[in-house]
């Protein structure tokens, strides 16, 4: 049997420092979002978006509007490990944010389970669809909802 001595006995230090899970706070990510129209063909300048915490919480986090590009500021989110999650990998961890877009005269859209990692820009285009003038339910809402990767 071989057996592998991980210990140091010279004074230099480590280059590859393991990194605890307490170390995390204070890391972000970040999110990229275009808002548009036919396809991403015609951008929406003034279309809110909204971030909230997935863990269920009705408070907003923050709200942006887009330019005239359709673009959204850059969202700066928190992302910080949490080891009650079962299957969060401490070195390869995330935080769930939702998002709601809306505009005049369109369906708002929500998405669901946004994994944020720190250090990380995600962009997504969000597709507004008009709503019709005959239609019969103009409150609904489009969902789109995230596959969790991982465990």
């Amino acid at each position: 049997m071989i057996q592998k001595n991980n210990a140091r006995t010279d004074n230099a230090e480590n280059p590859l420092p393991e990194k605890s899970p307490l170390d995390n706070r204070g890391e972000n990510g970040y999110v990229k979002l275009k808002v548009a129209t036919d396809l991403g063909n015609f951008p929406l300048s003034g279309a809110k978006v909204t971030v909230y915490s997935a863990d269920g919480g009705s408070e907003p986090i923050t709200t942006v509007t887009t330019d005239a590009m359709g673009y959204a500021p850059l969202l700066t989110l928190p992302v910080i490990y949490n080891p009650e999650i079962e299957g969060m990998d401490p070195i390869y961890y995330y935080t769930d944010y939702n998002l709601s877009v809306s505009f005049n005269y369109y369906y708002p859209t929500a998405i669901y389970n946004v994994q944020v990692f720190p250090n990380i820009t995600s962009e997504f285009e969000v597709n507004m669809t008009p709503v019709p003038a005959i239609d019969p339910y103009p409150d609904r809402e489009e969902q789109i909802v995230i596959p969790h990767i991982g465990p």
